[in-house]
């Protein structure tokens, strides 16, 4: 258990998807806090995680939580991050940020007016195998690189039909651009901040989906490092890579094989237990928290830089 100096922090789930359940059920195994879920349908079955449910919104904001954890649909999380952080409440964001840019500006106004604690959920990072590619480029920039994430989107959330879920509709969020979003997450976190990106992003398969499942994109960031980018929701065997050209060798990353082979051609192979990502990540995001770091890893203004470069592309290229 870890030690609390405070009194005990509420916070108020908005949202008890798949993610939301997991963050859940790692707070309650390693903090001491107090959570309460809002839900939008009384109709639906009780959460399982023996947390008490709301249902209005006034009645949610009446328990004055302390910080709120934001798994909702990604349509619904500028509204939901606003009227938070306008009651002071801290943020913890599913990623992405949203679906488009309305009221990004406003949400980023209120967390610096307010000194709020914000960050936006970019599990990856805290792969083993990402922060050892952040240790190789730290001591050296490559000339480019190439990455890759491939899979099946029927395969996602095997016990529902893909093509109600979210990541088929365009209007909700949905795509490879915003929904794979963690490649152009660590691009800039390895090279530098976004400065530019070329490309296309279409829907292209057979797939029962209105948004974009396929992205082909030329990524240039602002240390003047470029390199490309290939997002797919429809390859049967799913691939997530990383290459690295230097100009003395290539280092190449498996993300599904947990593999890094190094300039020299040797493999190293990394252990990533279920949900290690998930509960480093939440650490992190405690720590900063009680220390009332602002500035904390993929801040609200940190992550909202590549979000702004990331949508603008979206919205240029893909017209449905």
């Amino acid at each position: 258990m870890h030690p609390e100096k405070t009194r005990k922090k509420k916070i108020l789930f908005f949202g008890l998807g798949s993610i939301g359940k997991k963050h859940v059920k790692i707070i309650k195994n390693s903090y001491n806090y107090e959570i309460i879920a809002f839900r939008t349908k009384k109709g639906q079955e009780k959460n399982n995680l023996k947390i008490p449910e709301i249902y209005t919104l006034q009645e949610a904001f009446q328990t004055n939580p302390d910080i709120a954890f934001i798994t909702n649909p990604t349509y619904l999380h500028m509204e939901t991050a606003l009227e938070c952080a306008k009651r002071n409440i801290h943020l913890f964001i599913e990623k992405p940020i949203s679906h488009n840019l309305t009221n990004v500006l406003e949400l980023e106004k209120e967390i610096k007016k307010r000194n709020l604690i914000s960050y936006i959920a970019y599990n990856l990072r805290f792969h083993p195998i990402i922060e050892k590619i952040k240790e190789i480029t730290s001591k050296e920039l490559p000339n480019t690189y190439n990455v890759k994430s491939s899979s099946y989107l029927p395969d996602w959330r095997p016990n529902q039909d893909y093509s109600k879920s979210y990541s088929a509709k365009k209007e909700r969020g949905g795509g490879v651009t915003l929904d794979l979003s963690h490649e152009f997450d660590y691009i800039a976190w390895f090279f530098g901040n976004i400065k530019k990106i070329e490309g296309y992003c279409d829907k292209v398969s057979f797939l029962e989906i209105n948004s974009e499942d396929i992205l082909e994109a030329e990524v240039t960031c602002e240390t003047g490092i470029k390199g490309k980018i290939h997002l797919d929701y429809f390859t049967k065997i799913p691939e997530r890579k990383i290459q690295i050209k230097y100009k003395d060798g290539i280092v190449e990353a498996d993300l599904i094989k947990n593999t890094i082979k190094n300039k020299q051609g040797k493999i190293s192979e990394f252990k990533c237990e279920k949900d290690e990502t998930y509960k480093k990540q939440i650490d992190y995001f405690f720590k900063n928290y009680n220390n009332k770091n602002t500035n904390m890893m993929n801040n609200y203004s940190e992550a909202l830089k590549t979000f702004k470069k990331i949508i603008e592309f979206k919205n240029k290229n893909f017209k449905i």
